[in-house]
């Protein structure tokens, strides 16, 4: 059997080190393998295993596709995979290739599965959970998740595989695949000072290994304890959050190191290496909040050293099946709620939840903004992992009153507990939580055995249809209230000045889509068009459709009883052709006004708006509408908040009402934004820019094509012309 094993780099990396591990296990069961790479390979491989790789351009991290297509990429994974094995492969190997990394990938998989390849696809991690940001290479790929007899998917976890057989993913399709741990030839000689604890954090400082919750732990650590962070992160973008706790733990000179190997001696004449801190440490601590595999929890027995830290359940819950229980766990941080601003909390929630949300390409609800703010709360409780960094450095600067150190609880299996007992006693406690000999559920071997059985399966399969999951499904599944985390949320922009604005509202025609000024009218030449249209859809039209609705519109007018009436078409089509009023003539009027008030996109808009939405700012919409604008908008209609979108049809009201924009500013108050914040946006100075203003909005009058000039003075803070000129404000 010939494999071709496919992954973006051979970085270091746990990713990389399974894919190493299955090179070995393959090489021991005479199995033909390459390893396909997007990287060149670390210098310091031995010989034998870079003659191994071949590095495949395209196959790297790639946002965009630039000189490569899907078709040229396929084709050069397959050229290199035959040189290298003699003959094509009878297998193809893929890691993450749902990740959103790499924006050929998934269609690279599609059309291999359309060719009735068969083809492994081993979940590492999922753009889905905790990486809004990756979403966005994946979100529009209908063919993300293909199955078939020949295609199966390896999971790390009992929790991912639910979740893909939920959604549809027959149970034959699906294998837990254990990664392997690997032993030390040797254990590591203990040279822990028994009267200076060191607990040894094995991770890169990254935002979802929780790194605030080490700096509280080392704030409650009896005297003399230290604690240390492996690494920094590699990835540039996240090292602001790694080394804004570095320069917060030496301003309150907490004992907590922060990319300590090979910087620091973990004692006096000791060496600075990865091996020496292991040797040195009393214990391994974990306190992240997001793992695929969790291999800190099975390194520390493989080292024999006791474990402590936060349960994460889907990961101690498989160990246990496997007789082995990890360590000293809390499985909450407990901070009383009035420790935190609920509304500086709410806010942040509100913030994180748009940014998450529209990276994700769902409507987010007021709704769901109050659920998941419950579900941070239980008992007057917050967890403290759940926190954003700002409030946790809040928290840990009250513990400067000795006053306030037992005030925090872990919560251990239903029980509280002053958090500074708990760990003084897990610290005092240097018996190992599992050992090296209980690890062998994730030997190399057993991994062996597993990986063959699965290529095995494979090679025996018949050809078959490709169906495809659901990717609404398996977003939803990872999308719940309760499973929101701060720490799991899109980074906020790094930009170089904060934003002057939170919230940008818009005016829809003569602003975002090119239209005639005008509306309803008496229009002979339109007439038979919409005669047409109405006998299309089994009405028997009147001789004058257009003169029926114009009349129809001023004696909705009349009656009204307002300044500024506004009417539903959808309303006066059913009176006009006589219809029971539950019918629905949504279709109709869409195809009516399409026909009769064609509009285009305006250019330039589309990446503004588009540009906005990645920032984090709060969109929305204020406009003369009716049902049929938001499908006139395409793609962008889902980046304004369902809340922050107004049209006139849906209250009986058009601008410039004054109600409209006090209703605005309600919804946005809501989101803690206030009308100072907001930048209104409209073409129209009398029924945009004035009435903007004086509800408080900071506004820009759009001047920038021959449609959208409407007469009126106004006084807007911006005039514009080009969309490009509104960039800088942002």
């Amino acid at each position: 059997m010939n494999v071709a094993i496919v992954h973006y780099h051979m970085g270091p990396g746990g990713v990389a080190q399974v894919i190493e591990a299955a090179s070995q296990a393959l090489a021991t069961a005479g199995i033909r393998h390459v390893i396909l790479t997007g990287d060149v390979s670390p210098s310091d491989w031995d010989v034998s295993s870079r003659t191994k790789h071949r590095r495949i351009p395209g196959l790297e991290y790639l946002p965009t596709p630039g000189d490569h297509t899907a078709e040229s990429l396929t084709e050069s994974l397959r050229g290199a995979a035959t040189a290298a094995l003699g003959s094509p492969p009878d297998l193809w190997h893929f890691h993450n290739h749902s990740l959103g990394k790499n924006c050929l990938i998934p269609h690279v998989i599609a059309r291999l599965a359309r060719e009735d390849e068969r083809l492994l696809l081993q979940i590492h991690d999922l753009a889905e959970q905790g990486r809004p940001a990756n979403y966005q290479l994946v979100a529009n790929c209908r063919t993300l998740y293909p199955f078939s007899p020949r295609i199966r998917y390896a999971f790390l976890n009992s929790r991912e595989r639910d979740i893909f057989t939920a959604a549809g993913l027959p149970t034959e399709n699906s294998s837990l695949l254990l990664n392997p741990v690997p032993l030390p030839t040797a254990l590591l000689s203990d040279s822990c000072d028994s009267s200076c604890p060191i607990l040894f954090a094995p991770v890169r400082g990254i935002r979802r290994k929780n790194l605030g919750e080490l700096v509280l732990l080392a704030a409650l650590v009896p005297a003399g304890t230290r604690v240390a962070i492996s690494r920094a992160p590699r990835n540039l973008e996240a090292l602001p959050v790694h080394d804004t706790w570095r320069k917060f733990t030496v301003k309150h000179r907490l004992p907590i190191g922060f990319d300590v190997v090979d910087r620091f001696a973990p004692a006096a004449g000791a060496a600075t290496s990865f091996e020496s801190w292991l040797a040195h440490a009393s214990h391994i601590v974990t306190t992240s909040v997001s793992e695929g595999f969790g291999l800190p929890f099975l390194e520390a027995a493989a080292h024999g050293k006791p474990l402590i830290g936060r349960n994460l359940p889907h990961l101690t819950e498989e160990h246990a099946r496997h007789g082995i229980r990890a360590g000293h766990f809390y499985d909450r941080l407990l901070v009383p709620v009035d420790w935190s601003d609920l509304p500086i909390l709410r806010d942040h929630l509100t913030t994180d939840l748009e940014r998450n949300y529209r990276d994700y390409r769902r409507p987010l609800s007021q709704e769901i903004i109050d659920v998941t703010l419950a579900a941070l709360v239980r008992d007057g409780y917050l967890d403290f992992g759940n926190l954003p960094e700002p409030l946790q450095q809040g928290i840990i600067e009250r513990l400067t009153d000795p006053a306030n150190r037992r005030i925090l609880l872990v919560e251990v299996n239903g029980e509280t507990q002053p958090a500074v007992d708990w760990l003084a006693a897990v610290i005092a406690d240097r018996t190992p939580t599992a050992t090296p000999t209980q690890l062998a559920p994730y030997s190399l071997g057993e991994y062996q055995k597993s990986l063959t059985v699965i290529y095995q399966d494979l090679a025996n399969q018949p050809t078959g249809s490709v169906c495809h999951l659901p990717t609404a499904e398996i977003l939803t599944a990872h999308l719940g209230p309760g499973s929101f985390h701060f720490l799991l949320s899109s980074l906020k922009p790094t930009a170089a000045t904060p934003a002057a604005y939170r919230a940008v509202i818009f005016d829809i025609y003569g602003t975002l889509l090119v239209a005639a000024p005008g509306g309803v009218r008496v229009d002979p030449l339109a007439d038979p068009v919409l005669r047409d249209i109405l006998r299309e859809f089994g009405h028997s039209p009147p001789l004058s459709p257009s003169s029926e609705l114009h009349a129809a519109v001023l004696r909705y007018h009349a009656a009204a009883g307002v300044l500024y009436p506004e009417v539903d078409l959808r309303a006066l089509w059913r009176e006009i052709l006589s219809l029971e009023p539950g019918c629905d003539t949504s279709s109709l009027v869409e195809a009516i006004e399409a026909a009769w008030h064609p509009v285009t996109p305006m250019p330039g808009a589309e990446n503004f708006i588009r540009r906005l939405s990645r920032t984090g700012i709060s969109l929305g919409l204020l406009s003369n509408a009716q049902s049929n604008t938001l499908a006139s908008l395409g793609g962008v209609a889902d980046l304004f908040a369902p809340e922050l979108t107004l049209l006139s049809y849906q209250h009986g009201l058009a601008k410039p009402a004054p109600e409209l924009f006090q209703i605005l500013r309600d919804r946005l108050a809501g989101r803690g934004i206030t009308p100072e914040e907001t930048l209104f946006i409209g073409n129209d100075p009398l029924q945009d820019i004035v009435p903007a203003a004086a509800a408080g909005f900071q506004t820009a009058l759009f001047v920038g094509h021959p449609d959208s000039l409407r007469p009126g003075e106004c006084s807007p803070d911006h005039r514009f012309r080009g969309w490009s000129e509104l960039v800088a404000l942002f």
